[in-house]
């Protein structure tokens, strides 16, 4: 299905989950506990996990969807909402972008371990109970053209471990998702995470990080605003730089140099940028003798081993392209978010570029 002569891969497509997911799906010792979707709305990604309203700023007055945005949205996935976003509507969407092929995120699973010290078996029963239903829903709708990024709870590393090997060896997952955010005051090079990551780099899997806004982690901006939608403009793009940051600098890709991480819905613009102040800051290894667990300069990782999504509208992509070449970019429609340029994301990026 070229467009243009493009084939054509959505790196970071999403699944909208019923709310009876979790209900349906998750361990009977955690039914009662199940998160579930809220559906109060025409257009409702709101989330319930362990008795918090997720996709909502906390202890802010502004809603989380103004009636406005709420009317848009509805009306621009009218057709998906009646069809309950089932498995035929994802291929209706990808026929109607034009895509070959696509990589399938969560929406509201990106939420079920979006706490600091929350429970970890709840966390690990949360995440398996999203892959399975995944599983069903590609096989319902067309796994050939369809595949899955498993969610995976960095909650307790040893369940991560076992859930990242079933997903990839019995349910054909392409990816693995975590949010970019710090769990429980671990950076993503701390030592403790090393099992997963030898895990992934065994058995050739990518880990994707994804952020969203309204959760209950750290994230930048958080902090300082309270509405949706400024801190939107900071945590998608801050908290996939300073995972970027993390797995670059911490060592992360040096000890585990076949491991490839994509960082995704935070635009690229940023990576220039990025990548020359890593470069310029490694300088200082010779005459301060620091960074030295690093054999060489940080931007050569990125270029081995990283990936960044950019956005359908993003019109500083060609200065990114000539700055860092075009190997380690990954497109995306975001469909169905109300970011996305659905349902002529590609339309409008092929005119940008």
């Amino acid at each position: 299905m070229a467009k243009k002569g493009f084939k054509l891969i959505d790196a970071e497509m999403h699944v909208m989950e019923p709310v009876d997911l979790w209900r349906r799906y998750i361990d009977p010792e955690f039914k009662t506990r199940a998160p579930r979707r809220l559906d109060e709305r025409r257009w409702d990604i709101r989330t319930l996990v362990e008795g918090e309203v997720m996709v909502a700023m906390p202890g802010g007055d502004w809603p989380a969807l103004t009636d406005a945005e709420e009317k848009a949205l509805a009306e621009r996935y009218a057709e998906e909402i009646a069809r309950n976003f089932d498995p035929q509507s994802q291929v209706r969407a990808m026929d109607k972008e034009g895509l070959d092929l696509a990589i399938l995120f969560p929406t509201a699973a990106m939420y079920v371990t979006a706490f600091t010290k929350m429970d970890p078996r709840f966390a690990a029963a949360a995440c398996r109970a999203y892959n399975d239903w995944l599983y069903d829903y590609i096989q319902a709708a067309d796994p050939k053209r369809m595949f899955g990024a498993a969610a995976i709870s960095a909650h307790d590393i040893e369940s991560a471990v076992v859930e990242t090997r079933r997903n990839v060896t019995h349910l054909g997952m392409k990816a693995v998702f975590l949010r970019p955010n710090i769990y429980n005051e671990r950076p993503w090079h701390n030592a403790y995470y090393d099992t997963l990551w030898a895990t992934c780099q065994e058995l050739n899997v990518p880990v994707g990080f994804h952020e969203t806004t309204g959760s209950r982690m750290k994230a930048s901006g958080t902090d300082r605003f309270k509405s949706m939608g400024i801190a939107h403009i900071a945590t998608h793009s801050m908290e996939q730089m300073l995972a970027c940051l993390d797995v670059i600098m911490g060592g992360v890709m040096e000890k585990f140099p076949r491991l490839r991480f994509a960082f995704l819905e935070g635009q690229c613009g940023w990576l220039p940028f990025w990548l020359d102040r890593m470069d310029e800051h490694y300088e200082w290894r010779e005459p301060y003798g620091e960074m030295t667990h690093l054999s060489m300069p940080p931007s050569e990782y990125f270029r081995r081993q990283g990936f960044c999504a950019v956005e359908c509208d993003e019109e500083f992509v060609a200065h990114v392209v000539a700055a860092v070449g075009d190997n380690n970019l990954v497109t995306t429609t975001d469909y169905p978010h109300g970011d996305s340029k659905y349902p002529k994301a590609w339309t409008v990026s092929l005119r940008c570029r």
